[in-house]
């Protein structure tokens, strides 16, 4: 059957889609709540806001749950919502009245956990606190049967296909994209998960009308994205100690893993400061990690700086506790988490599917005053061998598979 053909002048134009846009960078600006920005801060806002624009059209225009795609979300690029550097998001769009094949290799990497999400990711903070969409939990890639390479495939649909007994897990109404994270920490060695998507029951992809109505969804898809990290970070600013850590109120209800501790605080010092964070670990726990991140929530550039340590890169005293050094002066310790020039941001810490929660002790003191607060055993690091060990980082970083 021939396509009715599109009237013309009925669908925006370049130019009309070009305008909508023009003003988004300045509203962040306007949004962010820095006195007095200055021309830096704001080409570093309209960086951030082109990258979005960028991930935009990757996770919103081009999506297809007709024939859906692992495409790249959160990475060093995409720098929004506090990116985990152990982890690599990837989304794809789903229709929940769709049946779905998802396949693959796990690789040796921790866990691969896919969740499910209704919110448009066009809104607030508080839209999104608001919505019923938040999604039903997530699947773990380690309940699935592998065969003897490690392939595994799994149906997800509404109902269990009728005669099907292989994997299968329940695609839940509302739900209409899937989050895929896959945490690795060892990151030069662990082998990444390998995936595939498709749609196994037939129907139409978008239409031209849908994609361009999407198109013009991209100056809300930008300034909603970024608006709500910035509302994340005032939230925790107003309701999490400065200078401090405690346990979230909130992030596991806008898309935090339901079965991990998060710790969330601000930091905010001065250059020649630091912040001491001592803590117990869980008795057990499969995963743990902590991070640095801006008041914009985009995390500190993990390629190149040490603004992240888990449980593989980090060392724990002979007491079996954390301790960790946050500051912009690097202060010749193992566990160094380099804020780089911000004076304020986030510091973020998830314990992942623990036993028991421990409440860390944060202490703020001059750089050239950390020792007094460490173990006389923590081993000094050289600018040399911190040379060393940032190259060995940013080389590790590059291994992990973004798409």
């Amino acid at each position: 059957m021939t396509k009715a053909a599109i009237p013309a002048g009925s669908l925006p134009s370049w130019a009309d889609q070009m305008k909508a846009l023009m003003p988004v960078a300045d509203n962040l600006i306007a949004k962010w709540r820095r006195p007095n920005v200055t021309e830096a801060e704001r080409q570093d806002m309209y960086n951030l806001a082109l990258a979005i624009l960028s991930e935009g059209y990757l996770c919103y225009v081009y999506a297809n749950a007709a024939r859906p795609e692992w495409v790249p979300l959160w990475n060093l690029a995409y720098n929004q919502g506090g990116p985990n550097p152990d982890y690599v998001y990837s989304r794809a769009v789903v229709d929940d009245a769709g049946i779905y094949r998802i396949s693959g290799y796990r690789g040796t990497i921790r866990f691969v956990d896919i969740g499910q999400n209704g919110q448009t990711m066009l809104t607030s903070l508080q839209a999104s606190r608001d919505s019923t969409k938040a999604g039903p939990g997530k699947n773990d890639l380690d309940e699935l049967t592998f065969d003897k390479d490690g392939y595994f495939s799994v149906i997800l649909s509404a109902e269990r296909p009728a005669g099907y007994t292989g994997d299968w897990w329940k695609l839940h109404p509302g739900m209409h994209w899937l989050l895929m994270r896959r945490c690795a920490c060892d990151w030069k060695n662990e082998i990444d998960a390998r995936m595939a998507i498709e749609r196994l029951d037939e129907v139409a992809p978008p239409t031209i009308e849908e994609i361009s109505r999407r198109f013009s969804e991209l100056p809300a898809w930008v300034e909603g994205m970024i608006t709500f990290d910035m509302e994340l970070v005032q939230y925790y600013r107003e309701h999490h100690p400065t200078n401090g850590l405690e346990r979230s109120k909130v992030i596991s209800t806008i898309g935090g893993l339901t079965n991990q501790f998060y710790y969330d605080g601000i930091y905010e010092i001065d250059d020649d400061e630091a912040l001491v964070v001592e803590t117990d670990l869980p008795r057990e726990c499969r995963y743990w990690q902590m991070l640095v991140a801006d008041d914009r929530f985009c995390t500190v550039d993990w390629y190149n700086r040490q603004s992240s340590l888990n449980d593989v890169q980090a060392r724990l005293d002979s007491d079996g506790k954390l301790r960790v050094v946050i500051s912009n002066r690097d202060p010749g310790v193992p566990n160094w988490l380099d804020k780089a020039d911000h004076r304020w941001g986030m510091i973020q810490m998830r314990f992942n599917e623990a036993t028991d929660d421990p409440q860390p002790v944060v202490t703020r003191c001059k750089v050239t005053d950390v020792r007094r607060h460490l173990p006389a055993e923590t081993p000094v690091v050289t600018p040399e061998e911190r040379k060393q060990a940032l190259r060995d980082r940013r080389e590790a970083a590059q291994f992990r598979r973004l798409w």
